[in-house]
């Protein structure tokens, strides 16, 4: 499949009655879920260290010494696995394997490990944001024309976040990404994405995000990650559900500690 056909299967509308219900349960937690977090007070906030929403970035980094493993089993069988390491509580620095097929029928397929840097340029403990800049090469799917589809990567990004504390801890964020420069192509490498993250209560985290706004692949997601076990997190992302032809829910699976 090229990446035009690709394209324009991204572009079709369709009728998905889980979607549908889906969509209006997210949009009324991000409507009136600030409202009951105000109300929240002694709850936790979104871990420092959730370093994206669904699939766009934070400005936040794990703190120094910190190191995840991140799995997500996808469509088709695949199964997504991301490992990243903390420095300072300034820097990150991971890298990501990539499968498809590996559960179910059909060749697996192995796409080459990419990278993924970021810094933390301003905190929030000394400025009014918090501004990271990164390079994220790691999508997930089948790679064609150095793209990943459905899991877009990232590419080069600039990303602020603020938490409002006052508010029973809630984050908003919102940033730029290019997934490449040459032969630039703005309706296909140069998105914006925005969102936040917010808690009800301790151990339950949802994010909702807008993606790769401006582009033929434009998204709303969100999901939802239960703190199973203080390194153990467990949460189900639901991707693409503005779009009934595209639809989908990704386990995630986490383990998080210091060294």
């Amino acid at each position: 499949m090229t990446l035009k056909r690709l394209c324009l299967q991204c572009k079709k509308q369709g009728r998905h009655p889980i979607k549908k219900a889906a969509l209006r349960f997210f949009l009324t937690l991000f409507l009136f879920g600030p409202c009951s977090l105000a109300l929240a007070k002694g709850d936790d906030a979104a871990s420092p260290t959730n370093y994206e929403m669904v699939e766009a970035p934070t400005a936040y980094t794990l703190l120094h010494g910190g190191y995840d493993f991140t799995a997500r089993m996808y469509e088709n069988g695949g199964l997504f696995f991301r490992a990243n390491i903390g420095f300072k509580d300034v820097f990150m620095a991971g890298f990501s394997a990539n499968a498809t097929h590996v559960v179910g029928s059909g060749d697996i397929q192995v796409q080459t490990p990419r990278l993924a840097l970021k810094a933390k340029v301003l905190d929030q403990k000394s400025s009014p944001v918090a501004l990271a800049l990164g390079w994220d090469d790691r999508g997930y799917g089948t790679e064609i024309a150095g793209r990943f589809f459905p899991g877009l990567q990232k590419g080069f990004y600039a990303v602020t976040s603020h938490e409002f504390p006052e508010l029973g801890f809630i984050q908003v964020h919102g940033g730029m990404s290019a997934v490449k420069f040459d032969n630039f192509d703005a309706s296909q490498d140069l998105g914006l994405f925005g969102g936040t993250s917010f808690s009800f209560f301790t151990g339950l985290v949802f994010n909702l995000e807008l993606d790769k706004v401006l582009t033929n692949y434009w998204q709303f997601n969100a999901n939802f990650i239960f703190n199973f076990d203080n390194p153990l997190r467990i949460g189900l992302d639901l991707r693409d559900i503005n779009r009934g032809d595209l639809f989908s829910r990704i386990v995630r699976v986490q383990y998080i500690s210091f060294f």
